[in-house]
């Protein structure tokens, strides 16, 4: 899929990725970005193409709403998430499970699904940006990781049932980047530019499980390799 003619859909448009993929849209010649954030005061605007939305994408009647808004849509980047930085166990704030559970899996599922229709009748695409920490436990941000996990899965199934339709779904696996989400996990960390051409390098010509820097893809080899060892590893940062 090529970035140029394309009219897409940005969610947690305001800041970090989000952001920066509205701003690449626009530089790579996407005729129209939808840029969807809770507070969509905070989106870049300046350019007829940019289309604020506001939206949480926990809030059903909202998904519903900018769904049919933007009808003419050809790539969903499902970027809205959340990071309590909450262990799994032996949280400082028992609510941050299920809050992080509602954005990162039930709000992208929601998503999907509100966006499907359209996406089939334009063949499209669906972006769902992931993190490692789909693949990989850090207790330091445990509960984070559970929502990844499920939201990488529910990926892989939705890839499988809309390869009939001609619809690409790509589930996107960074190592820590640099914004606020991350601001607790050491450096190394990868910049939102970074991410975001490889996002586009893989619409291009590219898989469809996309991993994202040295950190990811060190992951993705170690687990391949001896996943104990690898998870023994990530198991001191707590």
């Amino acid at each position: 899929m090529q970035i140029e003619d394309s009219v897409a859909f940005v969610s947690g448009a305001n800041r970090g990725v989000g952001a920066r993929f509205v701003t690449s849209l626009i530089e790579g010649g996407a005729r129209k970005v939808y840029a969807a954030a809770r507070d969509c005061s905070a989106v870049s605007k300046g350019d007829s193409r940019i289309i604020p939305i506001t939206l949480d994408i926990t809030d059903p009647a909202q998904v519903a709403q900018a769904a049919a808004t933007a009808r003419d849509v050809t790539l969903l980047i499902n970027n809205a998430g959340i990071n309590r930085l909450e262990r799994a166990i032996f949280p400082r704030d028992n609510t941050a499970a299920r809050a992080e559970m509602e954005v990162n899996y039930f709000g992208t599922l929601g998503m999907c699904r509100a966006f499907t229709p359209a996406l089939i009748a334009n063949r499209g695409a669906v972006v769902n940006m992931l993190s490692i920490l789909a693949r990989v436990g850090l207790p330091m941000m445990g509960s984070l990781c559970a929502s990844k996990a499920a939201a990488l899965r529910m990926t892989e199934c939705l890839r499988a049932e809309l390869a009939e339709h001609h619809v690409r779904v790509l589930g996107v696996l960074p190592g820590a980047i640099d914004t606020d989400m991350s601001r607790d996990f050491p450096p190394p960390k990868l910049s939102v530019s970074e991410v975001v051409d490889a996002v586009f390098a893989a619409l291009a010509n590219g898989p469809d499980e996309v991993y994202v820097g040295a950190m990811a893809q060190g992951v993705g080899a170690g687990l391949a390799a001896d996943r104990d060892a690898l998870q023994k590893q990530f198991a001191g940062y707590l």
